[in-house]
């Protein structure tokens, strides 16, 4: 009877401790879902930056081909 118990109380012991590793479990994988979505929202972003910056400098070297002197045509 006395093993009964003891055997009753260690399976209630361990499965708390499972309980609490699967909580644990969940709550690792919700942060590294977030995690992921936040980097690769980081990503497009430095992405979109880039592009804007590169479109940016081929403005202004439109710009500067634009008014860079020519040589007038004779007629």
């Amino acid at each position: 009877s006395l093993d009964l118990n003891n055997l009753f109380t260690e399976a209630k012991i361990y499965h708390n401790k499972l309980l609490n590793i699967r909580k644990e479990m969940i709550m690792l994988h919700e942060k590294t879902t977030k995690l992921k979505k936040k980097t690769l929202k980081l990503q497009q972003q430095k992405q979109k930056d880039l592009l804007e910056k590169e479109q940016q400098k081929e403005k202004e070297l439109e710009r500067e081909r634009q008014l860079t002197a020519k040589p007038a045509k004779r007629t």
